[in-house]
């Protein structure tokens, strides 16, 4: 009896000692370093995985500083070094630049006429010369280009996509995240400048955000017709289901940079189930092709990026 008793009393201490290794200290940690822009969405996923994976905790940082994160972001400014060194890339979304103005800015008028097509797009951000020749009247117009400076601006994408470094964008550079960039078109009735969706159109609305329009470009007629809504579900739309040569889009995502086993189930279910989020903050969701190849790749031992 005694010796049950004993036995009792072990079993009930490795009960108790397992229990208090169990507490919340003890979840899964998987650390994210994000781009800025792309935070509100990754904070997303990570809260929708979270709730469904009780035993997992998910940090995600927007700090340059951190080191040794999970999951490192990967947008336009850094995919070249990530495919020279043959880090697996895995491809979560997609967004996309267009080219804004203070909707006072009179400009508008004058290119609702004749509009931005390649050419005269790049003469407008890149080199010296007013926009001349969008009317037989035309009037000179003081223009002031807005673009960001830092290493996540989008005007890495946006030269890039026309030929161009950011350097040879005309005009005043802005500091910081190119959220400001919105603050300076709201503010300046002779600006313009280009961003991302999810930092034009008011994410609650779904409208532009107040003081902004966009520029007008020259592309199909349809297409035109939806941008001129300035609606941002018809806007993401239009851009998942046709290329527009004028409009630059990139692939967001993560490299996998400790082979964290969690994490790597994290992106499975932000490529499965994470899409359905895209679209409310702005972003576009990834090529179903691309997706299914991924979710195939995403599951072998060692997988390389391939997209």
């Amino acid at each position: 009896m005694r010796k049950i008793r004993l036995i009792q009393f072990a079993f009930a201490l490795l009960f108790i000692s397992t229990s208090a290794i169990a507490q919340p200290g003890s979840k899964q940690e998987i650390n994210i370093k994000s781009a800025r822009f792309a935070a509100p969405l990754v904070e997303k996923w990570a809260d929708e995985y979270e709730k469904i994976n009780p035993g997992i905790n998910i940090s995600v940082s927007t700090q340059s500083t951190d080191e040794g994160a999970d999951l490192q972001f990967v947008g336009s400014e850094n995919n070249a070094d990530t495919k020279q060194t043959g880090q697996a890339v895995t491809y979560t979304g997609r967004y996309a630049l267009l080219p804004i103005a203070n909707v006072s800015n009179p400009l508008l008028s004058e290119l609702s006429k004749k509009r931005l097509n390649s050419k005269r797009l790049q003469d407008f951000f890149f080199l010296e010369e007013q926009i001349d020749g969008t009317t037989d009247s035309s009037e000179d117009h003081e223009v002031t280009i807005y673009s960001g400076n830092n290493a996540d601006s989008f005007a890495g994408l946006f030269a890039s996509h026309f030929g161009y470094s950011p350097a040879d964008i005309k005009g005043r550079k802005i500091s910081g995240d190119d959220i400001f960039l919105i603050n300076a078109v709201q503010k300046d009735q002779t600006s313009a400048a280009f961003n991302s969706l999810n930092y034009i159109f008011d994410l609650e609305t779904r409208k532009l955000k107040s003081d902004v329009a966009l520029l007008p470009l020259d592309i199909k007629r349809g297409q035109h017709e939806v941008l001129q809504e300035a609606d941002a579900d018809k806007t993401i739309e239009l851009l998942e289901n046709e290329s527009i040569p004028l409009i630059p889009v990139e692939h967001i995502g993560f490299v996998n940079q400790n082979e964290n086993a969690a994490a790597k189930e994290f992106l499975h279910w932000v490529l499965s189930e994470g899409q359905k989020f895209n679209h409310a903050f702005g972003f576009l969701q990834t090529e179903a092709e691309i997706l299914s190849a991924q979710l195939k790749e995403i599951s072998e031992p060692h997988y390389t990026e391939k997209f």
